[in-house]
């Protein structure tokens, strides 16, 4: 399988998008392994050839190291969706954000938000990913691959939309601030269609919810009186 996602230019999309790609390619998984984004790429350091970033936060935007490195995880989630791999854990992002597959998107964050999947097949699973970065002209592309013997052919649904929730508005004084535009939360169902291939036969059906919260409309400094 394989999936790519594109991502607007900035310095620190391409370096800690194209770190943690490094990290992560030629991984190899055997019959029954678990791949773990946090285990494999390590902790977002300096040190690790990560730079600060925009991240979400407490249901904000805010700087930090290693932001970016979700749209790493989506688009890995995304393959192993399409390569059959057994979803041990992902978390869809506190809000959705547009250019993402909407349900079918994961964020990490070191210790305590993680994704990872598992090898259920009893063929040995290559992972292949980089970077085409972005240039002030165009956006650049994370790519992800799955290498392996092929088992099934996958295929996505989603459900209408439902229980939509509205954004409020926020100040934030703090130098940490950065500006927010308002999106609206809702809740949508992602269906996995699984099916033999070159078969039209539908062999079973896994579902999962996301669940986005309303993000606020944030104005960097203080509330009016």
């Amino acid at each position: 399988s394989s999936f790519e996602t594109d991502f607007p230019f900035a310095p620190y999309r391409n370096q800690n998008q194209g770190r943690a790609a490094q990290l992560i390619n030629g991984t190899i998984l055997k019959p029954g392994e678990t791949f773990s984004l946090n285990k494999t790429v390590g902790e977002r350091t300096v040190a690790n050839g990560f730079t600060v970033g925009t991240v979400i936060n407490g249901g904000v935007f805010r700087e930090e190291l290693g932001g970016g490195v979700s749209q790493v995880a989506t688009t890995a989630y995304n393959a192993g969706f399409f390569g059959g791999m057994v979803d041990v854990e992902h978390h869809p992002h506190a809000f959705y954000i547009s250019r993402y597959p909407v349900g079918r998107e994961a964020t990490v964050y070191w210790g305590s938000l993680d994704l990872q999947f598992k090898n259920p097949t009893k063929y040995g699973v290559l992972i292949r990913a980089w970077v085409m970065p972005g240039t002030p002209s165009s956006a650049g592309q994370m790519h992800v691959e799955l290498w392996s013997t092929k088992v099934w052919d996958i295929k996505a649904g989603l459900s209408a939309k439902r229980n939509f929730r509205s954004p409020g508005t926020q100040y934030d004084a703090t130098a940490q601030c950065v500006p927010q535009e308002p999106v609206g939360g809702f809740d949508i169902d992602v269906y996995r269609y699984f099916y033999r291939p070159g078969s039209s036969v539908r062999v079973r059906t896994e579902t999962k919810t996301a669940n986005y919260q309303a993000a606020d409309h944030v104005i960097c400094g203080k509330k009016p009186s």
